[in-house]
């Protein structure tokens, strides 16, 4: 019978199978990449064949999870206010006369308090495993504690201002108000759960004991989509651990098209094995994705007792990518989202009238579309203005551009000066393939000095730890447009990593206010 790929397991779990696909074949991969052709599926000692590495299947669109919580925490804070404003106005202030003061303490009084009490109750965790009554009975304890606090220090405070009548009648509407949204909250959250949206997706280095604790206590959590192991000990590795496949080796996971999709690459080896760690790390401590070793003390400690939220969080230890928090996550991403539709929307007329111009003067069509390397090394398609004769084009970036280049129409030798030929990617931004700011996505198969790019630095896959932007810190610091020696990728991919780094909301507005003069004033980068 041929074996279950782990991922319908873990459906089954979730009653429900989660929507994947697979986005090339192995073979294609291994002709784009010049990787080695797949290997034929090993066997174990019994001589059962290994489950292939294409027949595994993962899920191509996933969201934070951190993101998510910090979202449901600032509606939950905006509709507790809400409810809390409107009721005391009506019952208290428009009897009496009073200032706007009145409601808007209590409001803010009432927000501090329930979220305070939710944040307790970590009423926005939503694990895997949380039934919908026990989730609801964490919202009504929340609520009534949150109730109680708000009640004695508005009654202390200000018992000449606030009706205690008011305020209780707005403490239970603002309940109500919870348990209505959190009901929302918890269908959709099992929808994506179900998806494979909000599990993180990872993979294990070493068939071990530390392996197989994780995988049990994930049987029961179901917190992590677990897709399969990796050993380079392949012969005394089992087939399964507890229904999660031994694949292949370390090899077959770096020629693995999935590979772009894997959140986390885990570590599974015990304290002692400080060699087989090394080699490990120095395998794949070139790829973007983020990499963590089980924590020592994990393998000593029963693992019924330990919560999955602490091994998928803070009890697997960071090799490299330690992520954002959520809340930096959202206010980019609302920041990407209301920005580039503010500028498509304002935009339009100008935008229609400059693709005229393009397709007038030039046969083709006015948008150019190639495909680029994004986040975790996932391929997308960037859009740009079309600056080129279109029978020359260059999709795979083959010969960057050059002083005077001949495939450059005039149209296009003033867009690309300014840079006006990227404003299409203001759709990939609000799309989510980009961001605003961040490391420029380099074209696949781009070659300099004869080699792929990403061939001449070892960090390079590095820059490839956030979604890419349509500016960056490389950008206002003089390296823009194409690469043309070692030299220059090495700068850019420096650049690049500093901003990953030391990344956040305020940098970027910087960034992003400086970008206009720096284009502008730039005679020296060829575009």
């Amino acid at each position: 019978m041929k074996p279950v790929p782990h991922t319908k397991r873990v459906a089954q779990f979730a009653r429900k199978k989660p929507q994947s696909r697979k986005v090339e074949t192995l073979d294609e991969f291994s002709a784009r990449t010049n990787a080695p052709a797949p290997k034929a599926a090993e066997k174990t000692a019994n001589g059962r064949a290994r489950v292939p590495v294409a027949d595994i299947n993962f899920p191509e669109k996933q969201m934070s999870k951190a993101a998510l919580k910090s979202a449901l925490r600032l509606l939950d804070g905006i509709i507790v206010t809400a409810v809390i404003v409107i009721v005391i106005w009506n019952s208290y202030v428009g009897l009496n006369g009073n200032t706007i003061i009145a409601p808007l303490s209590a409001g803010l009084l009432g927000t501090g308090a329930f979220g305070l009490a939710l944040w307790a109750m970590r009423a926005h965790d939503f694990p895997a495993s949380e039934t919908y009554s026990k989730h609801l009975k964490t919202v009504l304890m929340a609520s009534l504690a949150a109730m109680g606090i708000w009640l004695s220090v508005a009654l202390i405070v200000r018992p000449d201002t606030f009706s205690p009548d008011a305020l209780a009648i707005a403490g239970l509407l603002a309940t109500a108000a919870l348990v209505l949204t959190h009901s929302l909250y918890y269908g959709q959250v099992r929808r994506l759960y179900n998806q494979g949206q909000l599990m993180p997706t990872i993979v294990m280095l070493g068939a071990t004991e530390g392996a197989r604790r994780l995988i049990e206590e994930n049987a029961r959590t179901r917190e992590l989509n677990i897709l399969a192991i990796f050993d380079d000990r392949l012969s005394r590795a089992p087939h399964n651990i507890h229904g999660v496949p031994v694949v292949g080796d370390v090899e077959d996971l770096m020629a693995w098209n999935a590979l772009p999709y894997i959140d986390r690459i885990v570590v599974a080896l015990p304290g002692l094995a400080e060699e087989r760690k090394a080699a490990y790390v120095k395998q794949v401590h070139l790829l973007p994705n983020r990499i963590a070793f089980i924590d020592d003390e994990f393998e000593t400690l029963d693992h019924v007792k330990q919560r999955l939220t602490r091994i998928a969080n803070i009890g697997l230890r960071e090799v490299t990518g330690k992520p954002k928090s959520g809340l930096h996550t959202l206010i980019k991403r609302v920041m990407d989202i209301s920005v580039s539709a503010t500028l498509l929307i304002l935009g339009a007329p100008f935008l229609g009238l400059l693709a005229l111009a393009i397709k007038l003067t030039s046969p083709g069509p006015a948008l150019f579309k190639q495909p680029r390397h994004g986040f975790n090394n996932r391929v997308f398609h960037v859009y740009k203005f079309r600056s080129m004769r279109n029978d020359m084009a260059d999709s795979e970036a083959r010969q960057q551009t050059q002083a005077g280049d001949a495939r450059v129409t005039k149209i296009g030798r003033i867009i690309r000066k300014t840079s006006i030929d990227e404003l299409p990617q203001l759709w990939n931004v609000l799309k989510g393939d980009m961001s605003l700011v961040g490391p420029r996505p380099h074209a696949v198969g781009m070659r300099t000095e004869g080699k792929s790019s990403m061939e001449l630095v070892s960090d390079y896959a590095h820059r490839h730890k956030v979604k890419p932007g349509m500016t960056g810190w490389a950008q206002i610091n003089g390296s823009r447009g194409p690469l043309h020696n070692r030299e220059d990728v090495a700068r850019r991919v420096k650049l690049d990593v500093d901003y990953i780094e030391s990344s956040n909301v305020f940098f970027d507005i910087m960034i992003m206010l400086k970008t206009i003069p720096c284009l502008l004033g730039d005679s020296e980068n060829i575009r």
